[in-house]
């Protein structure tokens, strides 16, 4: 198939294709045939020649799975989908069975109706209330039956709207969380960070974040492996996790670096924390499982800084990023807060390995990560 350039002309063969086809012009749809006739997508126009050869139809069902199959990059979004559909099919059903119910039960009281007429006629007054009693038996028997049968489909839809519900709020869950460490991926931390804002805004409450990166975690993955620098990334988040209190939210922010924000907590507070932290990270020897051979101990820098109102998260995060840069420059292994940090024009504070500032001046150490 030649290749077209000119959008226009895509364009007009896309709508062509979906008229010819009578496939709904919907935006996914749309997107389908549009790949296919600019050539952009090789492999999709392999496919719907295939199915084209094969006289496949393409209905809603077909072009879902082309959507799904070309398009979506992710199982979340593959399933939020499916999801969909089946809820708009669920939701089809239900209608119908709604109102195949309210028919029969107008229909019932038609007949009833019917009945009650026969009756104000007075012909034959013993024969006809035996045959009145026996049909009002049967349209009760009737109606019975329906009401139970409307019941369990009810039921039945409300198990797949549950178990639908289930598997959003899992995909939810995979989509906010780091796969590796289990904490709440840098997605995550951005909704939480929106909310925080906004609830220092309403209440006027403060919060601090702390900014904690593994260090030399690049020399020691290199030295020891991927699979012992996974293991140090799930030690330090196990840590964090132990230490976080109500309220608190851990992150993996990405590669070697966490998150870990604090609701109503000041800076001291904060500080107190991050020793801990830092400390219990410190104290943990790695060892092999196998032979017991020791990989040596983990160290970690932090930087902390409290929220100042009204302020963006960029800036909060800018000051406590400068302070952990600067407690990888004074040595690492160390925690720093904004405080810590040079005043514009004037000359450093110095901070200790255990987090105080330091009377003799600058630390040294290896320079910054």
């Amino acid at each position: 198939m030649a290749v077209i350039t000119d959008p226009f002309e895509i364009g007009r063969r896309t709508c062509e294709t979906l008229r010819r086809l009578r496939v709904p012009p919907t935006p996914e749809n749309y997107l389908i045939w549009y790949a296919h006739h600019s050539g952009e997508n090789p492999a999709l126009s392999r496919i719907i020649r295939l199915l084209e050869q094969n006289g496949d139809p393409f209905d809603a069902e077909r072009c879902r799975e082309l959507y799904e199959r070309f398009f979506m990059k992710t199982e979340t979004e593959r399933l939020l989908s499916r999801t969909v559909t089946r809820f708009e099919k669920i939701m089809t059903e239900l209608e119908h069975e709604l109102s195949r119910s309210g028919e029969e039960n107008e229909a019932a009281g038609a007949r009833i109706e019917a009945l009650g007429e026969e009756l104000a006629r007075g012909e034959d007054e013993a024969t006809l209330v035996r045959a009145v009693t026996r049909s009002l038996v049967e349209e009760t028997r009737r109606l019975g039956e329906n009401l139970r049968t409307l019941s369990r489909h009810l039921h039945a839809r409300s198990l797949e709207v549950h178990e639908l519900r289930s598997q959003l709020e899992e995909a939810r869950r995979e989509a906010e969380t780091d796969p590796l460490t289990g904490l709440a991926n840098r997605k995550a931390l951005e909704g939480r960070l929106r909310v925080l804002g906004r609830e220092a805004m309403e209440t006027g409450d403060t919060y601090s974040i702390l900014v904690l990166d593994i260090d030399h975690f690049k020399k020691f993955n290199d030295r020891y492996g991927h699979k012992v620098g996974d293991a140090v990334l799930k030690t330090v988040a196990a840590v964090l996790r132990h230490h976080i209190r109500e309220g608190d939210f851990a992150a993996r922010y990405g590669g070697e670096e966490f998150v870990l924000l604090l609701p109503r907590t000041r800076l001291d507070e904060a500080r107190e924390i991050a020793e801990r932290i830092r400390h219990t990270i410190g104290s943990h020897v790695l060892r092999h499982r196998g032979s017991g051979k020791e990989f040596g101990k983990v160290t970690v820098s932090v930087g902390l800084a409290e929220y100042r109102p009204g302020e963006p998260f960029d800036q909060l995060f800018e000051r406590a990023d400068a302070a952990l840069y600067r407690a990888k420059g004074l040595g690492r292994n160390r925690v720093v807060t904004e405080r810590d940090l040079p005043a514009e024009g004037g000359e450093p504070a110095a901070v200790t390995a255990a987090g105080g500032v330091s009377a003799e001046g600058v630390a040294t150490g290896p320079g910054p990560r």
